[in-house]
């Protein structure tokens, strides 16, 4: 993933890096091709302020400052916490579902409803929380509570969640089939 400077704002982070890095790795992975026909929407909620994703295609890319009805997906998080992640650079989590998008991962993401939250803890023991929910559905809910730089394997495919959870790196709670069903969109 690309190096995100420590000083990024997070607007900044939102409108502009995030997105070119999606449409790159889009290009680059060939995934463009196979996401034809499809179309993205995500919003990203950083304590009440939130910016808004729609992607058509795999290529056409319109972001914009508010909420859009009823996302593909939307991430909820701290201020705080994003201002943490990008000071250091800790962004994998954040970033990398829509990095990574293909064919697999859109048709994963649009037939799972539910939610789930990453409770990511640093190594000066502060957590971070990122809530996702998937087709404006609240439940099934699970939470996956890890080490960020477990998280951080996880989404640079280093590891899998299989692993991470049969090694006790993660932990699971809530609706165990439900969290099994979103292994896809980290594989």
């Amino acid at each position: 993933m690309q190096e995100i400077p420590a000083n990024t704002t997070i607007r900044e982070l939102l409108m502009e890096l995030s997105p070119n890095i999606a449409k790159e790795a889009i290009q680059a992975s060939g995934a463009a091709a196979e996401l034809k026909g499809t179309e993205f929407s995500l919003v990203v909620d950083v304590s009440g302020d939130k910016y808004s994703y729609l992607v058509k295609d795999g290529s056409d890319f319109n972001i914009r400052d508010g909420d859009i009805d009823a996302p593909l997906v939307r991430i909820k998080i701290a201020k705080e916490s994003l201002e943490k992640m990008i000071a250091t650079r800790s962004l994998d989590m954040l970033l990398g579902i829509q990095s990574d998008l293909n064919r697999q991962k859109y048709n994963t993401l649009k037939t799972l409803k539910g939610s789930f939250t990453a409770e990511l803890q640093n190594d000066d023991g502060s957590i971070m929380v990122i809530e996702t929910v998937l087709n404006n559905a609240a439940e099934p809910k699970a939470v996956f509570k890890m080490k960020t730089s477990d998280s951080i394997s996880l989404v640079r495919k280093e590891t899998n969640p299989v692993n991470l959870f049969m090694s006790g790196a993660m932990k699971i709670e809530g609706d165990m089939a439900f969290a099994m069903a979103t292994q896809p969109l980290f594989t």
